[in-house]
């Protein structure tokens, strides 16, 4: 069953248990795994405004109120990864070769890409999207 599908405390203990599964992992290992776990996540068509990146909830919150747009998604994942230790993340919006908006999160200088297509995180390459927009993502460190 899906883990979003849950009560909050089952959520809660999932991501917890994926975090701790990957403490010692390799980076693409957890790169992949942390997409796998958030494609999860039912998407609903609007949640969180890129324009106010600073009201956005901290990681508990959005695994409380279990809500997620694209942004939303994406922020679950770079909440996974910076309490991971991984610091080498960009947030961004972007167009893929269909001219399509995307919200992408890139982990070691864009050699990961998550957030995209399930399954595909290493089998991307930036230069299949145009960055329209990066986030910074100091005020979501500043939530955790």
């Amino acid at each position: 069953m899906n883990v979003f599908q849950q009560d909050f405390y089952t959520r809660l203990k999932s991501w917890h248990d994926l975090r701790e599964s990957l403490t010692n992992a390799e980076l693409n290992t957890t790169c992949i795994k942390v997409d796998e776990f958030w494609q999860k996540a039912p998407i609903i068509s609007h949640y969180l405004h890129p324009d106010f990146i600073d009201d956005w909830p901290n990681p508990w919150e959005l695994i409380n109120e279990n809500m997620y747009c694209p942004y939303g998604r994406a922020l679950g994942m770079v909440y996974t990864l910076l309490l991971l230790g991984i610091k080498d993340i960009d947030f961004v919006l972007a167009k893929d070769d269909n001219s399509e908006e995307v919200v992408l999160v890139l982990v070691d200088d864009a050699k990961y890409i998550l957030n995209y297509w399930p399954d595909t995180v290493v089998n991307n390459s930036l230069d299949q999207f145009t960055i329209v927009k990066k986030f910074k993502i100091t005020s979501l460190m500043a939530k955790i």
